[in-house]
């Protein structure tokens, strides 16, 4: 664990091997981490892996607290679990959470309950430090253990959202193209459809099924007939298509 300012985070670099997690504890400003600019605030959150050092800009006055786990453990997990089973576990879920990071770094997190859990878990641990008796070791590791869970959590999903506009950019484009094939006559084979996209034909029913209510081939079939009909009554495919919105 490491308290300090932003100012002198520099001269930590023993750190750097370790997987860390870093809150913004008060001051505001911007850091570059891989090449990349972020902006950080207060209960502001920063996930790293080993070899990662963000650099702070701006506000010197600004303080951070810092989780660091041990890599120790990354190789021969599991044995050397034996050694230490309470911290083993933590250390899995941490890496994991590191990882994998779909949380916007430099951030709170997004459930304002959970952000000021963590601030209050936080200065709990501060608390606890100051008073030295071993007694207080076990909350120390409980507060952690808490926190890790809170952002492995809403790290979780932040992945679902992702992953539901990732389908829903998905299913656009599947229509798009269609409609597209569709009004310039062309003939469309399912196989082509499905090795443009590199998807199953269960993934693009359940995207077409998502957006029109059909599945991909009673989507074809309807919308060709409409286009046709369109055509013939010489009007917008748009009037007579009520089940497409987008």
């Amino acid at each position: 664990m490491l308290q300090s300012k932003t100012r002198v985070w520099e001269t930590h670099n023993d750190l750097t091997p370790h997987y860390r997690i870093i809150f913004i504890r008060n001051g505001e400003g911007h850091f570059s981490l891989d090449g990349k600019l972020y902006e950080y605030g207060e209960q502001g959150i920063i996930l790293l892996g080993p070899g990662h050092h963000p650099i702070f800009q701006e506000d010197v006055s600004a303080e951070i607290f810092v989780l660091a786990f041990d890599t120790w453990l990354s190789d021969d997990f599991l044995q050397k679990k034996e050694f230490s089973p309470d911290f083993a576990d933590i250390y899995k879920q941490a890496e994991h959470l590191c990882s994998s990071v779909r949380l916007t770094q430099g951030k709170p997190v997004q459930n304002e309950r959970d952000a000021q859990t963590i601030s209050y878990l936080i200065n709990q641990i501060l608390f606890e430090v100051t008073q030295q008796p071993t007694s207080h070791n076990k909350l120390i590791r409980g507060s952690i253990d808490l926190i890790v869970t809170i952002l492995a959590r809403n790290n979780f999903e932040c992945k679902k959202v992702d992953e539901k506009a990732s389908r829903q950019n998905l299913a656009e484009a599947i229509i798009g193209y269609l409609r597209d094939e569709l009004h310039q006559n062309k003939s469309i084979r399912v196989p082509e459809l499905l090795m443009r996209f590199n998807i199953s034909e269960d993934v693009a029913n359940l995207c077409v099924l998502n957006i029109t209510g059909m599945s991909l081939r009673n989507f074809i079939f309807k919308y060709k007939a409409d286009l046709f009909k369109s055509r013939m009554l010489k009007v917008d495919i748009s009037e007579i298509t009520s089940y497409l919105s987008i």
